[in-house]
């Protein structure tokens, strides 16, 4: 039994040997990298819809109950059509108490007129004195005066009696209708609306990173939805100064050219701006690492099997893939997949490149 107790502390002292040895380091882990190369950006589609460029909002400037409203949704109206009518009994009343007192205004204005005339022949043959011409003179000027006034009554009530009646300015087609007959409507409020569908804009919202770059006449191929076999040139006609509070996007206006009748007001369009913009580098958004507010991706540097993290600037970003405006160049061998996982100077084995 000598023996075995001899071996056994023999045996723990090389396990404790064994312990206190260094471990094997890890293996290199495998990644996923990119190696950047300059891309040509894509042009840029949105979509919108087709308004016209004109459109006014037909109202009475008068306060009065709508008798008749002579147009629907989608009528087709011509300069001069009449639109709509109010209830004007009043109106004509006014204008015919105004016309009996031109009436009698003009009789006055004669009478004085003959007077005056009588009585500067009776003047003459010193039959009355200058004291009752100069009197016949007031009177017939006062006569005079009263009639220019009954006149401009008289086109006073005539221009508030076709207050009541609203017509077409131009050719167009009715876009929507705010009031029925039998209801009162205020001075001022939206009756009838007409657009000229001759003149029609694709009407879209902009990203503000597109919208910046945007300016007046800048070229648009412009695509019907419904049929995107139909395709029109279009310009930019109008930017608006200000963004949208909530959606930060910018409304333009394209003036469509030649646009054909399958472009009515209302179809949904797609809008395509030719990018100009100068070659860019792209990375997958999985690369971008985010740390205290920095952006960062984890690169392989040239000749090392080992990974780095530098800290990059971003641009748009879209369809899963961000833009690089600095930190980076061409030739770059960029980590791609499990990047949050990694330590600096950590040793790595490329498993395979992304295209």
């Amino acid at each position: 039994m000598k023996p075995v107790l001899i071996l056994l502390p023999l045996a723990l002292m090389l396990a404790s040997c064994s312990d206190d040895g260094e471990t094997a380091p890890p293996p290199p882990r495998p990644v996923k990298s990119l190696v950047l190369e300059e891309t040509n950006s894509v042009p840029l589609s949105f979509a919108g819809t087709v308004e016209p460029q004109i459109v006014t909002n037909y109202s009475f400037q008068i306060l009065g109950r709508m008798i008749s409203r002579n147009v629907q949704v989608g009528d087709p109206v011509e300069r001069g059509t009449l639109l709509a009518v109010l209830e004007a009994t009043a109106l004509e009343q006014d204008v015919q108490a105004a016309q009996a007192s031109l009436v009698s205004a003009q009789a006055s204005a004669n009478n004085a007129r003959v007077v005056e005339q009588r009585q500067q022949g009776l003047f003459a043959k010193t039959v009355v004195s200058q004291a009752a011409v100069e009197d016949a003179v007031q009177a017939a000027q006062a006569a005079q005066s009263a009639e220019v006034r009954a006149r401009a009554n008289l086109a006073k009530a005539k221009e508030r009696l076709s207050y009541a009646k609203i017509s077409a300015d131009y050719t167009g087609v009715v876009t929507s209708t705010a009031a029925e007959p039998g209801q009162v409507v205020a001075a001022g409020q939206t009756v009838v609306t007409v657009a000229r569908p001759d003149l029609r804009d694709a009407v879209v919202d902009l990203p503000s990173s597109a919208a910046s770059g945007a300016k007046i006449g800048d070229p648009f191929r412009v695509v019907l939805q419904s049929d995107p076999t139909t395709v029109v040139k279009g310009r930019v006609r109008r930017i608006e100064p200000s963004a949208d509070p909530v959606t930060r996007s910018q409304r333009i206006r394209i003036a469509l050219q030649a646009a054909p009748a399958a472009f009515r007001l209302g179809s949904v369009i797609s809008v395509t701006l030719p990018d100009t913009r100068p070659s860019e580098l792209l990375l997958p958004a999985a690369a971008i690492v985010t740390r205290d507010g920095k952006t960062f991706v984890w690169i392989i540097p040239e000749g090392t099997e080992a990974v780095a993290m530098r800290e990059v600037t971003t641009g748009d970003a879209g369809s899963g893939r961000v833009s690089i405006s600095s930190g980076l160049k061409r030739g770059d061998r960029v980590v791609v997949a499990g990047v949050n996982s990694l330590t600096d100077g950590q040793k790595i084995r490329i498993s395979g490149d992304l295209k």
